[in-house]
């Protein structure tokens, strides 16, 4: 009968060890499995002591045995209290480091002290069986205390564990529900076997009994997860403090409960104990209406509830990665506010909603979903008149979200007042930049903690988004300034040599206008200069269509000819010889206007890269198929290599000092609009290449892009 208690107690204290043991070779240091490992080992102690002392049979044994088992209770508090001091929140190594020696130093003083204090402040009397077999042990007052001070410590050190167990590196799918139903079986145990002895003022072999059961169930607990992963190997900071505030209510209601069964024992007509009944009420008030009365603990408690209990509560919210892509993948400002505020209602199932950005334009920046009781001046005022600090606001009985919407104009209340239920604000750092607004969840449901979670994530994730989409914005508003201005200043250049010659000659023609040879001169000039700025216009209008292709059977020799007869003088001008030798008629089935822009385009193109003295040579051919192909060729440095590769055919982009990077971009879309192709490149040894092949119409007149 007695040999079997004894074995629980013996068999505890071996699966305590083994557990540490486990947590000590698994993993690594980290300052959660430290306190485990030296609670553990006070634990494992306790059970070694209670199970000896169940074997003893000399009241001298048995009350030393006893006393060590009250000095490990003493020591046991300074372990479990970190938990819910320390390990609620994120603490770093050193810190660490620099309280343990103290607290540890303390445990101990204590442990020695409880190990001198005279027996009979702590034991009235230890009973034996008639065969000089350990029964009970009645306990006096101070040992009472021990006894509550003993089960403050065994709440905080079990859910303290638990709170570590959660915040683990296991798998996402892991659920807790078990593992946390059996620390809480436990703690009832240790409930009752407290509350026993405190209202009985015995503790029995029965109550012993039971305590070892329950410690069994936790060290079989903790043992097990360990066992199946590395439990203490810690790989992320302390994210919630939802288990240490589940601890102080499961304390408050221990010491509530210690309270009621001091209370029925006086009804009983048993002992009562008046100081301890209103110490432990009293604090047992304290500590429920504390926490209770925190909507911060409400909100971590009902996070625990949905985290181990109710985890698929939100199953719905599985779609929102399709809502976040979605917005991350919104192309301006309206569409991302379009996008958040239509996904967040379906998410969140909520039928009205609005979004606001604050943008420093004139440009619309809300939208709603909801198509009365708002405007765009409420959401405005919703905005400036916001609270510091705060993101979310949930619930029309929030006091600042009453605030909020008593925007009084003219003695009549805010539209928004009618039905906006929850707020969030889109904060960047220090700067808010927007608001979101959403009305009743839809089947009367009321907003949780979990949306406000939820809400955070969604603003944070649309303000990112807004910063994105402006930084790109004034990116793109500064390169096509930049490029204007490059444009503009290689306009204003060859406008301001144009000028400059036309000034030039009209001066000179003051003295020399009836000479005749200087009128010959004043021609060319003049008709250079036409020739000029007409490229300039054909520049401007680069980006423009020619308009629409006009196919026709077109003489191609005679539409070159003329072309290059126009721009002989600038050819001559420069001391450059153009060639072209087409002994016979070439027919080809194209747009004659499209061919004398491609073939001037590529010929002063030439003339402006070759240096005096040089040569262009134009060939044409027409093969039996009617293609037409176009190479024009000069004597001079050729491109770039580097150009070749990453600049060819992009505007504004030139190897020539005075060049607009014009003239190939618009024979490109002239060749493309017929369904060409037009490619350059570099003559071995010394000039450059640009080749042309218009095929014949096979199908309707084609556009050139961007004309519709």
């Amino acid at each position: 009968m007695i040999r079997l208690p004894s074995t629980f107690s013996l068999a505890a204290s071996g699966m305590l060890l083994l557990s540490v043991l486990t947590a000590s070779v698994r993993g690594r240091f980290s300052t959660q499995k430290v306190f485990y490992i030296l609670s553990a080992l006070m634990m494992s102690s306790i059970m070694l002591a209670q199970g000896l002392l169940i074997r003893s049979s000399s009241p001298d044994i048995a009350l030393s045995e006893f006393r060590i088992m009250i000095g490990l209770m003493m020591i046991f508090p300074t372990f479990g209290i970190p938990f819910f001091f320390f390990f609620a929140r994120s603490i770093d190594r050193e810190s660490t480091r620099k309280r343990m020696p103290g607290i540890i130093t303390l445990g101990l003083l204590l442990g020695l002290l409880a190990l001198f204090l005279p027996a009979r402040m702590i034991i009235k009397e230890i009973s034996f069986t008639e065969e000089m077999l350990f029964w009970s042990v009645t306990i006096t007052g101070a040992g009472k205390t021990l006894g509550m001070i003993f089960i403050i410590a065994n709440v905080f050190f079990l859910y303290g564990i638990e709170n570590t167990y959660r915040t683990a590196n296991v798998p996402a799918k892991v659920t807790l529900k078990y593992p946390t139903l059996g620390i809480f079986t436990a703690s009832l145990i240790n409930l009752f076997v407290i509350g026993k002895a405190l209202s009985l003022s015995i503790v029995d072999l029965q109550s012993m009994v039971l305590e070892t059961c329950g410690m069994m169930l936790v060290a079989a607990s903790f043992l097990y997860a360990d066992l199946r992963y590395p439990l203490f190997d810690i790989r992320t900071r302390m994210r919630s403090e939802n288990s240490s505030v589940l601890s102080v209510i499961v304390a408050g209601l221990y010491i509530l409960s210690i309270a009621l069964v001091y209370y029925i024992s006086a009804l009983a007509g048993l002992s009562f104990d008046r100081s301890g009944f209103y110490v432990a009420g009293v604090f047992a008030i304290f500590l429920l209406a504390a926490t209770l009365m925190s909507g911060n603990a409400r909100r971590r408690l009902r996070r625990f509830m949905n985290d181990n209990f109710l985890v698929g509560r939100y199953n719905y919210r599985k779609e929102w990665r399709h809502y976040a892509t979605l917005m991350a993948s919104s192309s301006s400002v309206n569409d991302l506010a379009s996008n958040t505020i239509s996904s967040l209602c379906e998410t969140v199932m909520v039928r009205k909603g609005i979004i606001w950005f604050d943008i420093e334009n004139e440009r619309p920046s809300t939208y709603g979903l909801t198509s009365d009781n708002w405007s765009e001046e409420e959401a405005r005022s919703l905005f400036e008149n916001r609270p510091d600090g705060e993101m979310v606001i949930l619930g029309r009985r929030n006091h600042e979200l009453k605030r909020l919407l008593q925007l009084e104009e003219n003695n009549r209340r805010s539209g928004l007042a009618t039905w906006v239920e929850a707020v969030a604000f889109l904060r960047h750092g220090e700067e808010c930049r927007g608001v979101i607004a959403l009305g009743r969840k839809d089947m009367g449901r009321s907003y949780t903690e979990e949306d406000r979670d939820f809400l955070t994530s969604v603003s944070d994730q649309a303000t990112i988004t807004l910063e994105n989409l402006l930084m790109e914005e004034k990116i793109l508003e500064s390169s096509q300034i930049e490029s204007f201005n490059r444009f503009a200043s290689f306009v204003i250049h060859d406008l301001k040599n144009t000028v400059g010659m036309l000034s030039l000659t009209a001066e000179n023609a003051k003295d020399n206008i009836d000479d005749k040879e200087f009128q010959k001169d004043t021609i060319d000039t003049i008709n250079r200069s036409v020739d000029k700025m007409r490229a300039l216009i054909d520049s401007l209008n680069a980006h423009k269509s020619p308009g629409t292709i006009v196919r026709k059977k077109t003489d191609i020799s005679s539409v070159i000819r003329g072309k290059l007869s126009a721009i002989s003088n600038v050819a001559l001008a420069r001391d450059i010889e153009i060639r072209f030798d087409c002994p016979k008629a070439q027919i080809a089935e194209i747009d004659p206007s499209a061919l004398e822009r491609i073939v001037e385009n590529l010929v002063l193109n030439s003339i402006e890269s070759t240096p005096p003295g040089g040569e262009i040579d134009l060939d044409t051919r027409v093969d039996d198929e009617g293609v037409l192909f176009i190479d024009v060729t000069d004597t001079g440095p050729g491109f770039d290599p580097g150009y070749l590769e990453t600049s060819l055919f992009k505007p504004f982009s030139s190897t020539k000092q005075n060049g607009l990077g014009i003239g190939l971009v618009l024979c490109r879309g002239l060749v493309e609009a017929h369904g060409g192709k037009i490619s350059a490149g570099n003559i071995p040894g010394n000039g450059a290449r640009v080749s042309v092949i218009l095929p014949p119409s096979n199908e309707p007149d084609r556009f050139v892009p961007g004309n519709r």
